[in-house]
């Protein structure tokens, strides 16, 4: 089967349960045990970059990590949309906005005469229908994000955030996939056996 067909499979069988942990508590608590998780392990510091996302139903939220980071002075930085299908990330503080993306995701405002973050990350976070152990990541088949992890140095810790459920034996990969360093789900932290590069942000 080819790497393609084996992907929308995936794909399919993660949008199912997607719809299914959007409406259960018992995900609601595992969402708050990952996020107590990832916070354990990748605390915030004053100081540090880090783009992270709005989570859609369905996937482990974002709002704890939100608040702790930007409580310990952290900068935060949400991709936005653009036309050329890639994504532009935009600082984002407390009592800032949001706009409706194409897809339904909240995307920060582009602020008028600010540039988008391209480089100097301390910390990536990054979504997905599915994970394996080897730090592989599906995610909508939209490519938005293995176009910016592509141009992303290796020494930038890239860490998915998903529910114990999302991780599977394994993820079929094209050539442009990009894998994650770490995996955090509501059971703790998973290290990647194949990504290259150290998770040296602290």
């Amino acid at each position: 089967m080819l790497v393609l067909e084996r992907k929308e499979i995936l794909r399919r069988e993660g949008r199912i349960r997607c719809r299914e942990r959007s409406i259960s508590t018992v995900s609601a608590e595992a969402g708050e045990r990952a996020q107590e998780h990832f916070l354990r392990e990748f605390p915030p510091r004053a100081g540090v970059s880090a783009a992270l996302y709005c989570a859609l139903a369905g996937e482990i939220p974002t709002d704890r990590i939100r608040h702790a980071y930007l409580g310990a002075g952290a900068r935060l930085y949400y991709p936005r949309t653009t036309e050329s299908r890639t994504l532009a990330f935009y600082p984002h503080r407390e009592g800032d906005g949001w706009e409706t993306g194409p897809y339904g995701i909240s995307e920060p405002p582009k602020p008028t005469g600010v540039e988008p973050r391209l480089a100097g990350w301390d910390i990536v976070v990054i979504p997905g229908l599915a994970f394996d152990r080897r730090g592989n990541r599906l995610g909508h088949g939209f490519g938005y994000y293995d176009r910016f992890l592509g141009g992303l140095p290796k020494s930038v810790p890239r860490v998915g955030l998903a529910f114990a459920g999302q991780l599977v034996p394994e993820v079929p990969v094209d050539a442009w996939d990009v894998p994650v360093h770490a995996l955090v789900t509501e059971e703790g932290v998973i290290r990647a056996a194949n990504a290259s590069g150290p998770l040296n942000h602290r």
